[in-house]
């Protein structure tokens, strides 16, 4: 089983845009189960308590760039959980996309 780190990478999502990338991976994981969505929102909740519990305890003005760098990672930590988390979930959001462009 492969790791993606961005939607581009997934094979079933190189033939669309970045929004409509976007839109997919949106409906997959609306399309997850609770207790998946559950088990994915707590993957990305916990370690990223864990690091701004950590730069509570930084002193002075580095606090700021520590913020900044915890901003800008956020993303990039989060997104690849979403993107496998819904991967089941791809082909049916990609057809449910496909239904809603025909229209």
């Amino acid at each position: 089983m492969a790791l993606y780190f961005s939607s581009k990478k997934v094979p079933q999502l190189q033939d669309y845009s970045f929004v409509e990338r976007a839109a997919i991976l949106a409906a997959a994981q609306q399309a997850m189960p609770v207790p998946r969505r559950l088990i994915c929102n707590l993957a990305k909740l916990v370690p990223i308590c864990v690091v701004f519990y950590a730069i509570v305890d930084v002193q002075g003005w580095w606090k700021l760039p520590a913020l900044l760098a915890a901003g800008i990672g956020y993303p990039l930590f989060t997104q690849p959980i979403n993107i496998n988390m819904s991967l089941p979930y791809i082909d049916k959001a990609i057809r449910q996309f496909e239904a809603s462009r025909a229209e």
